[in-house]
């Protein structure tokens, strides 16, 4: 398969649906919900409690180390808490960023949409034909758009369709 060929044809498929604003908007507005449903029910209490998890692994880390200074523990026991602990603030931190960039994509893809829904309603429906390459690969990243060769043409999916196969 030809780049040029699948490009001209899933642009094509592409404009189609851009010429329709309420698409658009319907594609985005189901795309964004999708992400924000793929993570915690309650992401601002999740990253409460990892960011409680983080401190309280930093509190018991210095209990450890007094109970240690105190000759309640050996340097041994003290090296294997520590060592559970450490394990226990790495997986909160990573969780903690986890929700930080899960936040950020769904801020990502609000500001695609509106940039996208702008652009799209200071475009007549003919300026779509004459856009660059730049301008389309642009357009197909903020629609997440996703493009695979398959026998009967192309298979795509993203914000504006689940999974269509447009025909050369």
């Amino acid at each position: 398969m030809r780049a040029i060929e699948a490009e001209r044809v899933v642009w094509a498929f592409v404009s189609n649906l851009l010429r329709e604003p309420a698409t658009i908007q319907v594609g985005m507005e189901r795309l964004i919900e999708e992400e924000r449903t793929s993570q915690a029910q309650n992401p601002e209490h999740e990253a409460e409690l990892w960011a409680q998890k983080i401190a309280d692994c930093a509190q018991r880390r210095s209990a450890y180390q007094d109970q240690q200074a105190a000759g309640l523990m050996s340097l041994e026991e003290l090296g294997s808490k520590l060592r559970d602990l450490d394990n226990a603030r790495r997986i909160a931190e990573r969780e903690l960023v986890a929700l930080k960039d899960h936040r950020r994509r769904v801020q990502d893809l609000e500001q695609d949409r509106d940039t996208l829904l702008e652009s799209m309603a200071d475009m007549v429906p003919e300026a779509l034909d004459s856009l660059t390459g730049d301008e389309k690969s642009r357009t197909y990243r903020m629609l997440r758009l996703e493009v695979r060769p398959t026998t009967e043409g192309y298979d795509v999916s993203g914000a504006l369709c689940t999974s269509v196969t447009p025909s050369g």
